[in-house]
């Protein structure tokens, strides 16, 4: 049985876990109520508590189809030995069947495939071991998967896909900010030596980045200097002519 969280009660995902094929799952609601809603198992509780093997937050903009639940519990059933699982997201790039951590990099952060929380399903144990948190205290989901599938990959489920309505991420400088510690994050985890892009293409995408800041060139370029993968003699120009670049295609 896995756990299915919901961070809030919502009618649109409560309604599609009624019509689930599969019903061997429980609902943990962190708030809200599911009174109209008798025929599921409810509990109130947030994913560190769940007692279930597994869990899968469902946040609003998450559109379970009938089988949702039916083919995760049939993958987990046959290869049991994965602590990260994912459901493809409708009309974005599938998984392999395996991803690496790398792999999931170059996907959701270089490739901008959406991959949203409610697509992975993840251990409990694991998941309460590895979690990685924002300053607020939220879930930071891709350094938590990194963590969480540092020893084995991610395994797709099979035929598995989530119809996701959620709101795209907004360009704001905090968006901007956050994305870029993902970076130095992503930097000091992967290492300069194993890090999943190309050095031409991590310029780049840092730069990109960087350029969107509403602040003076000379604090843009400190911020982008102040990478790893902008040490150095040789690259120390390559990441001041990505970043000039970036500004150039931003104007």
């Amino acid at each position: 049985m896995i756990a299915i969280v919901l961070p809030k009660a919502d009618d649109r995902i409560l309604g599609a876990l009624t019509f689930q094929k599969n019903k061997k799952f429980k609902v943990y609601l962190v708030t809200g109520e599911a009174d109209e809603y008798p025929s599921l198992k409810v509990q109130h509780g947030s994913w560190s508590q769940v007692t279930e093997r597994y869990v899968c937050i469902l946040e609003p903009g998450a559109v379970p189809d009938p089988h949702f639940v039916c083919r995760i519990n049939w993958t987990l059933a046959m290869h049991p030995k994965f602590d990260v699982y994912h459901v493809n997201v409708q009309g974005e790039k599938a998984f392999p069947r395996k991803a690496s951590a790398r792999k999931v990099f170059q996907l959701a952060v270089w490739q901008g495939v959406k991959a949203p929380l409610s697509s992975f399903i993840f251990r409990a144990d694991a998941l309460r071991k590895n979690a990685i948190f924002r300053a607020d205290g939220t879930l930071n989901l891709l350094p938590t998967v990194f963590s969480c599938c540092k020893e084995r990959p991610v395994r797709n489920i099979w035929l598995g896909q989530l119809e996701w309505r959620g709101p795209e991420v907004p360009r704001t400088e905090e968006a901007v900010r956050e994305r870029l510690d993902l970076f130095r994050w992503t930097e000091e985890f992967f290492g300069d030596d194993d890090y999943p892009l190309t050095v031409g293409d991590q310029l780049k995408l840092f730069a990109d980045e960087v350029a969107k800041l509403p602040v003076s060139e000379d604090e843009k370029w400190e911020i982008m200097s102040g990478f790893t993968v902008s040490q150095g003699t040789f690259r120390r120009p390559r990441a001041s002519s990505a970043l000039k670049q970036a500004l150039k295609d931003k104007e």
